[in-house]
């Protein structure tokens, strides 16, 4: 049965309400068999999709719009004002939100607390997320236990801006616009340094576990360490020397002041056995001295060649960066000096200009 012109009319106007509503378009009255419609043309006023349709005082925040209604009437088309609102509950779309408890700006090595549980949908619930980040280049950090859980735990051990995005999932609905969140992380002493490495034949670099990856080492030494000479130079190496070689098995030397409580000494605060890194070392009060920095490959453990990248910060300004060099097993690299208080970092370097690599590398004084 066809209906006349006046009832299309009425099922359009009601129709033109439900903006946010994902049943926006006309259907049949109860009973009905057919519509006998119109072209018609809703021309959008006001709010538009993603706003807030609450005031203040909670009142709804009216949106207006003009129907068109082209017929072949005397008179041409028709306009008429309509005015309405979608209520938030009529909408499918979830909205993503994310926080984190630790705030926008941290230090190296700060495990992050990431929450998207205050995630909603206006009409039934979040039924999945998903997590990803855009980390510094070199950073292999994950989220724990995974990317699909509402509150995940994030470790930022590298220096640099982190962008999470989080999509949540209405059945199979998702968010059409991922919430963002930015994290900078920033060293607070004096001299950062940063050793972080990429083994080619490590197909999962993020895993871990004894063996589960190539070992580098970064090293800091005092100019008062001692030891042989096994690059040739002339002059005593000073890797591996206790207590004048900060390394993984000196990580805290004393020396500086006795007393415990003025940080003028350096730490090994982050060692990674299981490939990857970052080694992150740390000195709040320098000494007026030149140290110098180096990376030791350690083991191997069957993966191969690394290709290494340092990076040294100086009261969190990145000063000297030198990266993607290749050492395979038992490398030895001097990478540079750094000289305090005027905090100029040297490359060191062959008399050809090569990297400054001993290879086979090993202290006949150093036990562990």
């Amino acid at each position: 049965m066809k209906r006349p012109f006046p009832e299309v009319l009425v099922l359009a106007l009601a129709a033109t309400f439900a903006w946010g509503c994902p049943r926006s378009e006309l259907e049949p009255l109860p009973g009905e068999d057919d519509v006998e419609g119109l072209p018609m043309d809703a021309v959008p006023g006001g709010l538009g999709p993603g706003d807030d349709a609450l005031a203040e005082d909670g009142s709804f925040v009216m949106e207006e719009a003009v129907l068109v209604i082209h017929s072949n009437a005397a008179g041409g088309p028709v306009e008429i004002p309509v005015v309405g609102a979608a209520p938030e509950w009529c909408s499918m779309d979830p909205t993503a939100v994310i926080t984190c408890e630790e705030g926008e700006e941290v230090v190296p090595q700060t495990v992050l607390h990431l929450h998207g549980d205050e995630s909603y949908v206006g009409s039934g619930e979040v039924e999945k997320w998903e997590w990803s980040v855009e980390q510094p280049q070199g950073s292999m950090s994950v989220f724990i236990p995974s990317a699909g859980v509402p509150n995940p735990t994030f470790e930022a051990n590298v220096a640099g801006v982190y962008t999470f995005s989080l999509t949540v999932w209405n059945g199979t609905w998702p968010s059409p616009f991922p919430a963002t969140y930015e994290v900078v992380v920033i060293p607070d002493e004096a001299i950062h340094i940063e050793l972080l490495w990429h083994t080619p034949e490590d197909l999962d670099e993020t895993d871990t576990g004894p063996e589960a990856g190539s070992d580098l080492d970064l090293h800091f030494v005092h100019p008062w360490a001692a030891g042989p000479d096994l690059d040739g130079d002339g002059k005593p190496d000073g890797w591996y020397d206790i207590p004048f070689d900060c390394f993984w098995f000196n990580t805290h030397p004393n020396w500086g002041s006795y007393d415990p409580t003025t940080t003028d000494d350096p730490g090994l605060d982050r060692d990674d056995t299981d490939g990857a890194g970052p080694e992150n070392l740390n000195l709040d009060i320098p000494e007026d001295v030149t140290y110098r920095i180096g990376v030791h490959y350690w083991n191997d453990h069957g993966y191969g060649p690394a290709y290494a990248t340092v990076r040294v910060y100086i009261y969190a300004q990145l000063v000297f960066e030198v990266a993607d060099v290749m050492l395979v097993d038992s490398d030895m690299w001097d990478v540079c000096g750094l000289e305090w208080p005027a905090g100029k970092v040297q490359l060191h370097t062959k008399e050809a200009g090569q990297y400054k690599i001993t290879p086979d590398y090993h202290n006949p004084y150093f036990f562990q």
